[in-house]
């Protein structure tokens, strides 16, 4: 079995909920856990654990949460394996991986028993770099991402990206934007763009069904401009799985994207608001080692 270290934050919401069940069966794995929620910086925790013989780090938390490691320990992604516990609103790359909607114990089985899977990162170039495990949305999707309050998060969860988006129905901009895929290129206005790893954004809305984070792929998905109940109406069916062959979706697969848009549209990483950006997209295949529960939705 795995040396393993878990990594928490004391302030976020779910600390307070699941403390005592982390903290017990931290104590059971010989886990140490690690504090996120101090003074320290989080790239000092990480070395420390790992020097002191951490193989796989235990991440209590969401997708924001896994983001902000995976950024710490880039560009080496190999000095350590990761696991998940799905503490947090959204869980869509834990949905992806097969690690969502079991009790906190089972997901703790997985995350100390289960062998670890290599999977994709994507890096994204604006000057410098950054990297995501799950999706970047922008232009609408990316603002309802920025936008959800925390307070809705706590108190209706995933259901919070939907009654954001309910919100903003009325306020929703259109973008022109060009995109250079492998072997083409493509200019559209539309309302939103989702460039994903994984197959779920918002809370389990399967934006790339198709996806797989283990496939050295990216997908990309453009949603028009529609009126506003056509839009809601779309994201129903994509949700439900209904109409694929005459959704208003687009979707294309690449291994490196470039994008600008005229306005500067706004986007999230992660589900982790950022700057509007024009950047370079790139998968990095089988570079981060995870482990996944028995039946993924979204491993090969």
């Amino acid at each position: 079995m795995k040396r393993t270290a878990t990594i928490v934050n004391h302030r976020s919401g779910g600390w307070a909920r699941y403390a005592s069940q982390i903290t017990r069966l931290a104590r059971q794995g010989n886990s140490p856990i690690i504090n996120t929620g101090g003074d320290a910086p989080l790239a000092e925790l990480l070395c420390h654990a790992i020097d002191d013989g951490c193989e796989r780090l235990i991440v209590a938390g969401g997708d924001g949460s896994i983001s902000r490691i995976v950024n710490v320990l880039a560009p080496d992604f190999s000095r350590v394996e990761l696991a998940i516990l799905p503490l947090g609103t959204g869980n869509d790359f834990s949905r992806s991986i097969g690690v969502i909607g079991d009790p906190l114990a089972a997901a703790w089985e997985i995350a100390v028993e289960a062998s670890a899977t290599p999977l994709d990162v994507v890096r994204v170039n604006r000057g410098s770099d950054s990297y995501f495990v799950n999706a970047a949305t922008g232009g609408f999707g990316g603002k309802v991402s920025t936008d959800v309050r925390d307070v809705d998060k706590q108190r209706w969860g995933s259901v919070a990206y939907w009654m954001t988006a309910f919100a903003k129905l009325g306020d929703v901009a259109s973008y022109e934007i060009r995109l250079e895929l492998d072997h083409d290129s493509i200019s559209v206005k539309l309302f939103s763009v989702a460039i994903t790893n994984g197959r779920y954004v918002g809370g389990g809305f399967p934006i790339a069904p198709a996806a797989f984070v283990n496939d050295g792929l990216l997908n990309v998905t453009l949603i028009p401009e529609l009126p506003p109940l056509e839009l809601l109406a779309a994201g129903v069916d994509f949700t439900l799985g209904r109409n694929q062959t005459t959704n208003p979706a687009k979707t294309f697969q690449t291994t490196r994207l470039r994008i600008h848009s005229e306005p500067d549209m706004p986007f999230s990483l992660d589900g982790e608001p950022t700057c509007a950006i024009d950047a370079d997209f790139e998968v990095l295949p089988g570079v981060l080692s995870v482990a996944c529960g028995p039946h993924p939705a979204a491993v090969q």
